[in-house]
C-alpha cells in the first residue's frame, strides 16, 4: 500500500508531490486529482518537487493515473519539475515512461527535497 501527499506554497508558487510505496490503482487515482486540483490553485509558471524517493514500481492501470497527473499539470501551466529520486531504478524508469512526450517542462532529478528547492530557486533567479 503506497502512501501520497499533495500540498502547495502559493508564495512560492510550488507544487509538492510525496510518493512512498507500492500503489493500487484506487490510490494513485486519488493522488492524481489531488495534483490536478492543487495545480488548478496555482499560477500559470509554477513548479513542482516530486518526491518519489520511495516511489515502488506500479501495474499499468496505475500508471495510467501518473500519466493523467502529468498531463494535468502540464495543462495548468506548470514550467518545471524537479523529482527527488532513489536508488530503484526500476520505479524511477517506469515514472518517467508514464506519459513520455506529455512533458514540455524542464525536468531534474536530485536526490534531496533540499537539493530540489535549491534548483529551482535558482532556476526562478535565472529567468
Amino acid at each position: 500500500m503506497g502512501t501520497w501527499n499533495v500540498d502547495t506554497d502559493e508564495e512560492k508558487n510550488r507544487l509538492y508531490l510525496s510518493l512512498d510505496g507500492h500503489f493500487e490503482v484506487e490510490e494513485v487515482a486519488e493522488a492524481a486529482d489531488a495534483v490536478i486540483e492543487a495545480a488548478e490553485r496555482l499560477d500559470p509558471g509554477f513548479d513542482e518537487i516530486n518526491d518519489m524517493s520511495g516511489f515502488e514500481p506500479a501495474d499499468q492501470e496505475a500508471m495510467d493515473h501518473i500519466e493523467r497527473g502529468k498531463r494535468g499539470i502540464t495543462e495548468n501551466g506548470v514550467a518545471a519539475v524537479c523529482r527527488v529520486v532513489s536508488e530503484s531504478t526500476t520505479g524511477q524508469m517506469q515514472f518517467d515512461r508514464a506519459g513520455e512526450g506529455e512533458e514540455d517542462y524542464q525536468l531534474a532529478k536530485t536526490d534531496s527535497i533540499e537539493k530540489a528547492e535549491k534548483l529551482l530557486d535558482a532556476r526562478r533567479e535565472d529567468n
